[in-house]
């Protein structure tokens, strides 16, 4: 890899000059890698919708007139949340109680899933046309090229102020894990990462036990293993073969190139011919046939 420092761009200006020309921004954007900026919140759709698994929790806080179950939601929260936000919600202070049952999911950590790979540099090439669109006129051509597959890790803590509550909540993630679940990320119908896998891989359970009449704690933590795809953004465009032009003639055996037999039949005066047009293709209608 080239040294920047080295480059004649960087020694022609002064370290006093804190603006870069654009030549010399062109050069630093072709040998980094970054041409263009493009960002669509792919981990944070995996973080929402992990946390969208656990959000239908419910626990029973007793029981009504007619005996039935009285549901009360478990809140779940994200453990990494902003600060600013943290401190709008507690109203500004630390002494707001924390209201038990409650959830709390965070993204540990990402690695590269190498057993998830099916080649390097692949790429997908499919047409459409839209819904209502007009042949040949609106038909699209997609360029799609293979996502990078990593592992991510999140772990759920639960935590409940007595070990009934704690039991259903534990229940219900449970027996909805066996072990892994799926889930859909998009309806699209180009979208190579709209299925993905939550695996439950871990439990652990811990109880604070305090002295005296204090009240206790109880805590469990589950740990996950999500497949996680990130995607370049795809290439849309109409570049696609409309139509076919051939010519046929007789050239000398001893051409060699490609070249060679152009320039034969162009002297020998022999025009192409349109052998295939997309305009003149039929759509025939297989309902109606």
């Amino acid at each position: 890899m080239a040294d920047i420092r080295e480059h004649p761009f960087r020694q022609a200006f002064p370290k006093t000059h804190r603006e870069e020309s654009h030549e010399e921004q062109e050069y630093l954007a072709g040998i980094s890698g970054f041409e263009s900026w493009h960002y669509s919140s792919q981990l944070r759709k995996y973080i929402c919708q992990f946390s969208a698994i656990f959000s239908g929790i419910k626990v029973r806080v007793g029981w009504n007139e007619s005996k039935q179950p009285r549901l009360a939601p478990v809140a779940i929260k994200n453990a990494s949340s902003d600060r600013v936000v943290s401190s709008i919600k507690s109203e500004n202070t630390q002494n707001v109680p924390l209201r038990l049952p409650i959830m709390a999911f965070q993204l540990e950590n990402v690695e590269i899933a190498p057993d998830k790979r099916h080649g390097t540099g692949m790429q997908r090439r499919n047409t459409f046309m839209p819904a209502g669109g007009v042949f040949p006129d609106d038909i699209k051509v997609v360029d799609q090229r293979m996502p990078i597959p990593y592992r991510g890790t999140f772990s759920l803590g639960v935590w409940a102020s007595n070990q009934d509550q704690h039991y259903q909540i534990c229940e219900q993630i449970l027996t909805l894990f066996d072990p892994s679940l799926q889930i859909q990320r998009s309806d699209e119908i180009f979208d190579w990462t709209k299925l993905s896998y939550v695996e439950l891989s871990g439990i652990q359970f811990e109880e604070n036990v305090p002295a005296g009449a204090d009240r206790r704690i109880i805590q469990s933590t589950f740990q996950f293993i999500v497949d996680i795809y990130l995607e370049i953004p795809n290439v849309v465009h109409d570049k696609f073969v409309k139509e076919i032009y051939v010519r046929i003639g007789a050239v000398n055996k001893d051409i060699d190139s490609n070249y060679d037999v152009i320039s034969d039949l162009d002297s020998q005066g022999i025009d192409y011919d349109k052998w295939y047009d997309l305009d003149n293709v039929n759509l025939k209608d297989e309902s109606t046939s």
